[in-house]
């Protein structure tokens, strides 16, 4: 089965004491994102992204890298153009690790629930709205190695996630690797490469705008001698 594309387009109080004390116990964890493929690139395809069941849906898969030390992820997000699709008040997401052309891999964790939705930027294609789709309240921890995200909004429609080539990117790899790959159902042809889904003026779809959102320790304030 072919799909073709379209065009697409976020204290340190300090206290005085008598003496110098031992640092307090470590502050809450504060998110940051740990990786981001980029921003969406005009002209290049973006490829269909959205989830109404196990049975039916097209979801995109972009490879990040976590380093060592390992991360706990408490968000995921996509940025995609949507035409004729419903507010997104839901998401399906999902890690792998081990994915290869033609293999799943091993899915490491997953979901399906509750999804902000906000505008990506004001970029406005005939009858499309570039948005930005986030899952928050996760808890997930990731040993360091290689692994592959989707975030797919649910509803019928057509969503179709933004193409980058890595501007304002962060993390590995900074979107420009190729090795994203794109799974259907139903369909007969699964994990396959983006690069057999259609070009658009400016190339072909191989990295995609999503990312992931970490949990941050904050150093612990520091308490100084008092004058």
């Amino acid at each position: 089965m072919r799909i073709t594309s379209r065009f697409v387009a976020c204290l340190a109080a300090t206290a005085l004491f008598p003496l110098v004390t031992p640092a307090a116990a470590q502050e809450p964890a504060a998110p940051t994102v740990g990786w981001y493929n980029g921003d969406w690139q005009s002209g290049i395809p973006g490829l269909f992204n959205w989830y109404v069941s196990k049975k039916e849906f097209a979801r995109v898969y972009d490879d990040f890298v976590v380093p060592d030390g390992g991360w706990t992820v408490v968000g995921v997000f996509s940025n995609n153009m949507l035409y004729h699709f419903p507010d997104v008040t839901r998401a399906s997401w999902e890690i792998r690790r081990g994915m290869a052309y033609g293999k799943a891999g091993k899915l490491v964790a997953s979901g399906l629930g509750s999804a902000i939705q906000r505008p990506a930027s004001n970029d406005r294609l005939p009858e499309g709205i570039h948005v930005h789709i986030e899952v928050n309240g996760l808890r997930v921890p990731l040993t360091p190695g290689r692994y592959w995200l989707s975030v797919a909004p649910v509803g019928r429609g057509h969503s179709y996630i933004c193409a980058t080539r890595g501007r304002n990117a962060s993390g590995d790899p900074p979107g420009n690797n190729g090795w994203a790959l794109f799974d259907v159902q139903p369909g007969m042809k699964r994990f396959r490469e983006t690069l057999e889904t259609g070009a658009g003026q400016v190339g072909i779809g191989i990295d995609f705008s999503q990312g992931v959102i970490i949990s941050q320790p904050q150093p612990a304030p520091t308490r100084t001698a008092g004058r």
